[in-house]
């Protein structure tokens, strides 16, 4: 028997549309830092073998979007979708809160914990995902890398999503 997380259903919200719509500027950044990332180590899209043609669905359940991610190297590419869209063309979906997929990616996360702690919910070819996420801890991506952004920026980065993820606990200051 599976338990799922609970989860809270975004794609009615008025921004879905909205987000949805302006999709196309997100896709262009990602799938170029997707094969920035691929250019400069190879050798880790090398180790997904016969994964690096899947396509995996990401979902951060809190958004009203999805991402479907496809890590084929130089030729790999990352598209906008709607979270409620047909998913039967991905091979395997993670779905969580997006801060954290957003550490799982950059390594700060600890993928098994956040399984066992039902904080993720991962689907469809396990094999996928877990050949995914060795090539991701080899790299040593940061969140400046996954963004497309220069390296120097990440410890600004790190700060904003430290300050973001405790104002979506509660912990923040005024």
């Amino acid at each position: 028997m599976r338990i799922a997380p609970l989860r809270r259903n975004l794609s009615n919200s008025p921004w879905t549309d909205l987000l949805y719509r302006a999709r196309r500027p997100v896709e262009i950044l990602l799938t170029a830092s997707l094969r920035g990332i691929a250019r400069r180590q190879p050798e880790a899209f090398d180790r997904l073998g016969p994964v690096r043609h899947a396509t995996i669905r990401i979902i951060p359940d809190d958004l009203p979007v999805a991402f479907e991610m496809r890590p084929d190297g130089v030729a790999g590419s990352i598209r906008v979708v709607r979270p409620d869209s047909d998913a039967a063309m991905a091979s395997a979906r993670i779905s969580g809160p997006l801060l954290t997929l957003l550490a799982l990616f950059d390594g700060r996360g600890d993928a098994g914990g956040a399984f066992f702690q039902r904080r993720i919910d991962v689907d469809g070819d396990t094999t996928a995902v877990l050949a995914l996420h060795n090539a991701l801890e080899a790299s040593e991506l940061t969140m400046a890398d996954i963004l497309g952004l220069p390296r120097r920026l990440d410890p600004a980065l790190q700060s904003a999503l430290s300050i973001v993820g405790r104002w979506r606990h509660g912990e923040a200051r005024p």
